[in-house]
């Protein structure tokens, strides 16, 4: 035990050791004297006068600082209530508004001032008891922003969250927050208000998307035609999304925020000999940051050789993208670049290196990578500087997979929780790795919202008779509940019932009796100007006749206002009724369509089932389109060599295909799942493949041929039925290149809306059935349309085009 001194002895103990170092300082600095040394050297003296004279201090002499009466007016126009906003993402602070908006609505209603009435708010019955009318006012209105109906609230865990984001906005509003006695009270107001409304008491079940699903998912993706795109570009955008999300379990709002500076590509030596691997360095900055930015994770990515489904590369997929818009950065202007998959994989870890750099170009550095496409007269062009937003790819994705056949809907957060998952059930990555990969600050946060399903055997851990893990696993897939027929749509016949239905024949009333009166008003406007025009032809009109037209154009202008209201409000409730008519279509056939397949199989009957086969419309797909399935979809080489042009292929087919402009959607066509066998004396069903594919050939070459004889006008008088463009166009698919529309004048109307009206090239246009390549205005193009092939641009839109392209000339 440690002895304690007494006070006194540590205070002089404490001033012997001072003095002990006072006299070490002065024995080193001997030759230093003090100031106040009465023999101080007059030179030191000079030389410290001198300094003096130099000017102020160091710390007084920085060019760098302002006037202090910046700093003072800085402080004082600080608002401090602002503080927490400037935190705020801006798709939080988007809801916080929203919230407020519901807030001064629900305020106007009962007679209050929204604005005095938050400093009313208080840890106090009062405020409980008014809370309570407010979310029951929630749960019962139907209109949202802007008078558009709504559905309201549903279910708990919405009130719920509609009274989290009610709490932020308070903690705006007063900078202060309810006590934890007043939440208790409120979240017992919740329940009471959940049990008189009826709302749904359980939350929304959440579903693991495993690698399994994800590849029969990126499969349909990549083959359907159900689902069609603007263009190639996008399509291969969104099976790289999916890719990279499963891999990663990366937020989607991480990924989309993804630019060209938080990607590398590596080649890297195996230390085990042989080809270098290439990698993928993916660093997402973009995550949560009210609670400040978090370190972003570096996940590096090796490519998979002999991999046996190159829809789940995201090699293949990353080096089309960037082999289709040149993004490796070169500095040779003659000799070789890095602009082909040959010359990439052609490429070896230098000796004494233990990795090759692909870099980027400098100018891709502040682009994102999942960005969006525009419309041009010839096409569509990448626009690397607007990214893709969430709705694209949750609209996306869910449209695929009801495509797919997948009971569940299908959206960006599976793909999250199963990575999670996979992570979690990984004996290589501890439960604080996971917390970096996912960055999450606790693994309660994954028990609590990511642990969503039970995927285990608990049968055969607990009876020791062999875990069955696997076919849990698959019961608990999206994979499982794959259903082609599952009616994701309605028949010809089920959308006309939908204009018999007593509500939307009421809103098709309005939508006359509105049309109607706006003509009317239309009519007496034009008279009125005619009559004013021909009697006071040669004189000023009178104020009085002046006021009455500006009165009529008001009318009529309100009258249009409120036709388009109705309109509006007749394709909304159309819509609605699709929709409702949807779900129970669904929830019948999740009710009795088991039932039928049971009793017709015990009835000894074939079920009647229908497979989707997406190649089956081979004529509304381009040929990019199908030379990148055949080379995606291969299997793996028997030999490296042979693997390494396997994915070489795959690369320069979703290269071509980035560029190809898509047709439309095709309807889904079913099939019974067996055939007939085909007869040997059939000789048109027992010819070989290629002799079918050669016949095919043949006709889309002598359909090409005769339309473009056909847009090649011999006189003016001639107007053909076929877009000059769209056929000089190789991106665009066979049967969309040659369509005929029904008269000149939809060609016309198509001619304008997708060639003319879009924004115009800098670099103009070119005719690709004429060979012309100086189409550099629009007057050029409308005379060229008119000239050689017969398409006519008249009446109001060439007035509008006239002005827009002067002083170009059009012709008379």
């Amino acid at each position: 035990m440690v002895a304690s001194s007494r006070p006194g002895e540590h205070d002089n103990k404490r001033s012997q050791s001072d003095d002990d170092a006072s006299s070490n300082v002065s024995e080193v600095f001997s030759d230093v004297e003090s100031d106040s040394d009465s023999n101080t050297d007059p030179d030191l003296d000079s030389g410290d006068s001198d300094s003096d004279d130099d000017g102020p201090d160091d710390d007084t002499n920085d060019e760098g600082q302002l006037p202090p009466e910046y700093y003072l007016a800085q402080a004082e126009s600080l608002d401090v209530s602002q503080l927490r906003q400037k935190r705020y993402a801006d798709g939080t602070q988007e809801r916080l508004d929203d919230t407020r908006v519901y807030w001064d609505r629900y305020c106007r209603h009962i007679g209050v001032e929204p604005l005095l009435h938050w400093k009313s708010i208080s840890d106090s019955d009062e405020t409980v008891r008014f809370l309570y009318g407010f979310f029951g006012w929630r749960c019962d209105i139907r209109r949202g922003k802007n008078g558009r109906h709504c559905p309201g609230i549903r279910s708990k865990s919405s009130l719920e969250t509609f009274w989290k984001w009610w709490h932020l906005v308070l903690k705006q509003e007063t900078a202060s927050a309810l006590s934890k006695e007043t939440i208790v009270k409120v979240e017992d107001v919740i329940a009471l208000v959940a049990k008189e409304k009826e709302l749904e008491l359980t939350r929304r079940p959440k579903k693991n998307m495993y690698i399994e699903d994800v590849a029969e998912f990126a499969r349909v993706l990549l083959t359907t035609t159900e689902m069609t795109y603007d263009c190639g570009w996008q399509r291969i955008q969104i099976l790289f999304f999916c890719q990279l999300a499963a891999i990663t379990a990366s937020r989607p709002g991480a990924l989309l925020h993804l630019r060209y500076r938080d990607i590398g590509l590596k080649l890297i030596r195996n230390p085990e000999g042989g080809r270098p691997r290439l990698f993928i360095f993916l660093k997402p900055d973009f995550t949560k940051r009210f609670l400040g930015k978090k370190a972003p994770n570096e996940f590096k990515i090796p490519e998979i050789i002999f991999d046996p489904s190159l829809v789940l590369s995201p090699h293949v997929s990353l080096l089309s993208i960037l082999f289709h818009i040149n993004g490796f950065k070169s500095l040779s202007k003659t000799g070789p670049v890095l602009d082909s998959p040959e010359k990439l994989y052609s490429l070896r870890v230098l000796d004494g290196l233990g990795q090759q750099e692909l870099l980027l170009k400098d100018e891709l550095s502040d682009k994102f990578v999942f960005c969006q496409v525009e419309r041009e007269p010839t096409g569509y062009r990448v626009v690397l500087e607007k990214r893709m937003t969430d709705a694209m790819v949750r609209s996306r994705m869910r449209r695929g997979g009801e495509i797919t056949g997948f009971d569940q809907v299908t959206h960006p957060y599976n793909l999250r929780y199963a990575g999670a998952k996979e992570f979690n059930n990984s004996d290589e990555v501890s439960d604080a790795l996971q917390n970096v990969i996912l960055q999450h600050a606790d693994i309660r946060t994954f028990i609590r919202h990511y642990e969503v399903d039970v995927d285990v055997d608990v049968q055969g851990i607990i009876r020791k008779t062999g875990s069955q893990t696997p076919l849990v696993r698959f019961a608990c897939s999206f994979s499982a509940s794959i259903d082609p027929d599952r009616p994701f749509k309605l028949s010809a016949e089920e959308s006309k019932s939908i204009n018999e239905l007593p509500v939307v024949l009421a809103r098709q009333e309005k939508v006359n009796k509105r049309k109607r009166k706006w003509e009317d008003s239309e009519a007496k406007l034009q008279d009125a100007n005619m009559a004013v025009s021909h009697r006071f032809k040669d004189c000023e009109r009178s104020l009085r006749l002046q006021e009455k037209l500006e009165l009529l154009e008001d009318r009529t202008m309100e009258a249009k206002r409120r036709y388009n209201i109705a309109v509006r409000e007749l394709r909304n409730e159309k819509q609605r009724q699709r929709n409702r008519r949807i779900r129970e279509n669904l929830e019948r056939y999740r009710n009795e369509q088991p039932v039928i397949d049971l009793e017709r199989q015990l009835a000894g009957k074939l079920v009647n089932t229908k497979v989707m086969d997406t190649l089956e419309h081979k004529s509304s797909m381009a040929p990019q389109h199908l030379a990148m399935i055949d080379a995606t979809l291969t299997m793996p080489g028997a030999t490296l060599e042979a693997e390494y042009q396997r994915r070489i292929n795959a690369i320069n087919a979703m290269t071509a295909f980035c560029a190809v402009e898509e047709g439309r959607p095709t309807p889904r066509t079913t099939q019974p799942c067996r055939r007939p066998v085909p007869n040997d004396d059939n000789d048109e069903l027992g010819a070989p493949a290629k002799r079918q594919r050669h016949v095919l050939e043949d006709d889309a070459e002598i359909a090409l041929r005769q339309a473009m004889e056909s847009v090649r006008i011999k006189n003016l008088s001639e107007r053909p039925t076929i877009c000059f463009l769209c056929l000089g166009n190789p991106n665009l698919p066979l049967k969309e290149r040659t369509a005929k529309h029904a008269t000149a004048g939809s060609l016309t109307r198509h001619f304008l809306r997708k060639h003319v009206n879009p924004p115009w090239p800098a670099k103009g246009l070119k005719c690709n059935v004429c060979g012309m390549e100086s189409l550099a205005q629009k007057a050029d193009l409308l005379n060229h349309a008119e000239r050689c092939h017969g398409t006519v641009v008249r009446g109001r839109a060439q007035g509008k085009l006239t002005q827009e392209c002067q002083p170009a000339r059009f012709m008379s």
